[in-house]
């Protein structure tokens, strides 16, 4: 949805309003009282009521936007923002345009929204065949903003460690699934994969993709995050880490490349998970410089539920906009970030 449609669809407040309370009606709103999950629409009072116990329950209750003070067309606003670009977007850039004259809530607005993308990708398993492997994200601390002296380097405080798993498949192997089929479909989609293959250097090809800051790099921790995340039907690809061990244990087959040559293996056995990798953190660092370690994987949600959703773009079906996509997924999550949790400090630089 560009710029134009959205102005045509939410003019105003009510029109937002409107279309907020029929997608919650379609959901079906529980009553936080009684639990009966059938509610009629007040239109003078602008709340649902429950045909239960009669308890009357707010438009925005039981969603990310409970007890915000910010308008719904704010919200709205500020959503298609976010999905209409590809990048990672600023809360001062969005501040500017919202002609908002406080910062922390639309900043808090827009962590509240990274954080459901988060919830709703983690619903999702990655299957078949994924590439796996660690990465470093440059952060800050506060003990930077305080201008304290700490150590520095690969590996350091200064450095996020990130698990990256991206499921990818060889170009042969696609190819191979769809001529077997012989739908038109499924040619025409041999075809067009044909002609973006010979154009690129990569033999592989990129589905879905999940991101998770970690603590350390030891081998219960990746085992657990990824035995949570992936099926446990599924081809392992990695290099030769002792993490990775375990994971021959659990998982259909585990592909460990040893070889001395990295750059080999990350060209032949590894690519997408290194695009990946240099994709985001050069986003991350293009918008937001060295961001927080405790803000880290609200980027990451941003970045993943972005790219998992890349070919909506190019889709003229409306089921398929991303805008209405958050729309719906706000109205079924809630959010666990609190001004209070956090140690503010101005995160971002742009």
């Amino acid at each position: 949805m560009i710029l134009s449609q959205f102005e045509g669809r939410f003019p105003t407040e009510e029109s937002c309003v409107s279309h907020f309370k029929d997608i919650r009606l379609r959901q079906g709103v529980t009553c936080p009282k009684c639990g009966v999950n059938t509610c009629k629409w007040l239109p003078g009072r602008q709340t649902f009521q429950c045909t239960g116990c009669g308890c009357n329950i707010p438009l925005t209750k039981g969603t990310v936007m409970e007890h915000s003070k910010l308008s719904l067309r704010t919200w709205f606003y500020t959503m298609h923002l976010m999905t209409s670009i590809k990048q990672v977007l600023s809360a001062k850039e969005v501040q500017y345009q919202l002609k908002i004259e406080q910062y922390p809530p639309v900043w808090l607005m827009m962590m509240k929204l990274r954080s459901i993308m988060g919830k709703r990708e983690s619903i999702y398993q990655l299957s078949d065949e994924v590439e796996l492997d660690e990465a470093f994200f440059p952060i800050r601390t506060p003990e930077d903003v305080r201008g304290e002296k700490i150590k520095r380097g690969a590996g350091s405080q200064q450095q996020a460690k990130v698990l990256v798993i991206v499921e990818s498949k060889p170009v042969d192997t696609i190819l191979h699934e769809y001529l077997s089929t012989a739908t038109v479909q499924s040619m025409r989609k041999a075809n067009v994969l044909s002609e973006k293959s010979e154009k690129q250097s990569v033999g592989k090809v990129v589905h879905y993709i999940k991101m998770f800051v970690i603590d350390n790099l030891s081998s219960e921790t990746l085992n657990k995050i990824v035995r949570k995340h992936v099926e446990k039907d599924t081809v392992i690809i990695t290099d030769g880490s002792s993490s990775h061990v375990k994971f021959k244990e659990y998982f259909k087959r585990h592909e460990q490349h040893i070889e001395y040559n990295v750059d080999e293996v990350v060209k032949t056995s590894l690519p997408w998970v290194h695009i990946v990798i240099g994709r985001c953190r050069n986003g991350i660092a293009a918008i937001h410089g060295e961001v927080n370690k405790q803000f880290l994987q609200l980027y990451l949600n941003e970045f993943c539920w972005k790219f998992n959703r890349r070919f909506f773009r190019d889709s003229n079906d409306p089921k398929y906009d991303l805008f209405d996509r958050l729309v719906k997924i706000e109205a079924c999550y809630t959010s666990d970030i609190k001004w209070r949790d956090y140690d503010f400090f101005d995160e971002e630089i742009i």
